[in-house]
């Protein structure tokens, strides 16, 4: 299972932002938040629905921390369709 809760916390570190500024922003409990970040359960898609825009990331993103969705793959740019494309 992938760790959304380590997710969480990484993009909160990098926002400066605490857990309780996500509960009360996002209307999601703290204890919930807290317990979700210690990684005690896997949450419900309405919770990471919720909490992904004061993330400041899609719910798409919330479902690949959750191990619910696969990574994108890259896009291929500037490729003459022999496999010398870069990669973004």
């Amino acid at each position: 299972m992938a760790d959304v809760g380590k997710f969480i916390l990484r993009v909160l570190k990098e926002r400066k932002k605490s857990l309780r500024q996500l509960a009360r922003e996002s209307g999601v409990s703290n204890s919930y938040l807290s317990q979700l970040t210690r990684g005690l359960f896997k949450p419900a898609p309405e919770i990471l629905i919720k909490l992904a825009p004061h993330l400041g990331v899609t719910p798409s993103k919330m479902f690949e921390e959750a191990g619910w969705l696969k990574p994108k793959a890259r896009k291929r740019i500037k490729g003459n369709g022999k496999g010398g494309g870069r990669f973004r």
